[in-house]
């Protein structure tokens, strides 16, 4: 919980202040003087007076920031402060000062994606099976080389191909490598430098139909969606976690325990015995297991759970030991700064291209609103990224910096996208926008927001 809290406040300040930075030195850069820097709501923690007439200040509630700017219809002004005020700036340079946060944005989302490029962390290439053997051409482990002509050499890849077609009606095309599940074992169990991924034939074609895809179940991965799953080496079934209140501790069962059979089946692996429990959800099994060399029978009653198809799954509650991942199916790509900062700024175009088709499936009914996240979710997404590395963190911010970028340029009344329309409406036709009319969109737009949020916050309370 101390993760999660601390690394959410880190990222969120971060970007609020790098956002905010960027209003402020385009401000100061055409001439306005700033009246405070705030990253942050509420009461100050930290307050500091610039030499330049600026307070600086970082407030108990990191969730967003503001910088408060000279401005004739709000501050007292003397005659030597009249060239210093925003609104009486041209709409130009009005339109520079609130762009700038946004963009900034953006191009720190791309500098953090080019960190990640550089850094060239290890990542697992593609490979799949069928949840259940019934989607055809995944029986076997199936190396995904590309979708829809897109190569997908990782996970990463995979997950944004898919999502691009979100809200669709049709088929999704797939180039598919077969692969020796038996070889690919037998890697994981003893593994060795120069392993090669074991190919199978040549490489096939295959595609899958879906129907407004992604448009109603946020609660189960792309994947998941098309009966599919990751493809993980069967490793032994030893526990090194146990759920609380799980129907594991509820029947005793221990860290450290190996579990034999269940019902007298023989369990060959992790694999086995997860399809075992799925399939028998509330009800009562035997588990025959190894506890400091002497065996033990003990009656479990599994839990269950929903499933992303709204299936009734079984639950057992535990962990097994890590994986060891053969290192042929591990993809590792380093480039240089030079290609680190291209790749960087080709994946932030992808990001916010796949954000605003997002935004505007939702408006259009294509996606449903369950999809839309708040401040828990990203809390949660924060502390799991953070436990996964630096790198897995640092691409995390990056995406969340995208989407920070991308929602304020929406032309909502309260945003910086508000407050853009308002200036080039009064560029192109030479008259301010009436205040009564800005008054009328701005109660438009808090309205809007806040009921997004709201929205978000109950949808976040509902993956609890």
């Amino acid at each position: 919980m101390i993760m999660t809290i601390l690394t959410t406040i880190f990222a969120l300040a971060v970007l609020v202040t790098v956002h905010e930075a960027g209003h402020y030195f385009v401000a100061r850069w055409c001439g306005v003087k700033v009246l405070r820097f705030s990253v942050g709501f509420g009461r100050p923690i930290f307050r500091k007076l610039g030499r330049s007439g600026t307070e600086y200040v970082f407030a108990w509630l990191p969730l967003g920031g503001y910088v408060r700017m000279l401005d004739s219809r709000n501050d007292q002004i003397s005659g030597a402060d009249l060239n210093a005020a925003f609104d009486l700036k041209s709409p130009w340079k009005r339109i520079a000062i609130v762009v700038a946060g946004p963009l900034v944005n953006l191009l720190f989302a791309a500098l953090l994606y080019a960190v990640v490029q550089v850094s060239g962390t290890p990542q697992l290439i593609p490979i799949a099976v069928s949840t259940d053997k019934s989607v055809a051409g995944f029986e076997f482990p199936q190396q995904i080389l590309a979708i829809d002509g897109q190569a997908t050499p990782t996970w990463e890849a995979v997950n944004i191909a898919l999502a691009k077609r979100m809200g669709e009606t049709g088929s999704i095309g797939f180039l598919l490598q077969r692969l020796d599940g038996a070889i690919l074992q037998e890697q994981a169990v003893m593994p060795r430098q120069l392993d090669t991924i074991p190919v199978l034939g040549a490489p096939v074609a295959a595609s899958l139909g879906v129907t407004q895809w992604l448009s109603a179940s946020a609660q189960s991965s792309p994947l998941a969606q098309l009966g599919l799953q990751i493809w993980r080496p069967n490793v032994p079934v030893i526990l090194n976690q146990i759920v609380s209140q799980g129907a594991a501790e509820n029947a005793g069962l221990q860290v450290g325990d190996k579990i034999l059979l269940i019902d007298q089946l023989v369990m060959a692996g992790y694999n086995d015995f997860v399809a075992f429990v799925q399939e028998r959800p509330n009800k009562d099994i035997n588990v025959t297991l190894e506890r400091d060399l002497q065996r033990l029978e003990v009656p479990v009653k599994l839990g269950s759970y929903l499933n992303g198809s709204g299936e009734l799954t079984g639950r057992i509650g535990i962990g097994v030991a890590s994986i060891s991942w053969p290192s042929s199916i591990q993809f590792q790509q380093q480039l240089g700064v030079f290609d680190g900062l291209i790749a960087g700024s080709k994946k932030t175009v992808e990001m916010a291209s796949l954000t605003l088709s997002f935004l505007g499936q939702m408006v259009q009914g294509l996606v449903s609103i369950e999809h839309l996240s708040g401040p828990i979710s990203i809390a949660k997404i924060a502390g799991a990224s953070a436990q996964s590395g630096l790198i897995t963190y640092i691409g995390f911010m990056a995406y969340l910096s995208v989407s920070l970028g991308v929602l304020n340029l929406l032309p909502v009344p309260m945003l910086d996208g508000g407050h853009l329309l308002y200036y080039l409406v009064e560029a192109v036709t030479g008259r301010k926008v009436p205040d009564s009319v800005q008054a009328i969109g701005l109660r438009i737009g808090m309205a809007l927001v806040f009921s997004v949020m709201l929205i978000a916050v109950a949808n976040d309370l509902m993956r609890l």
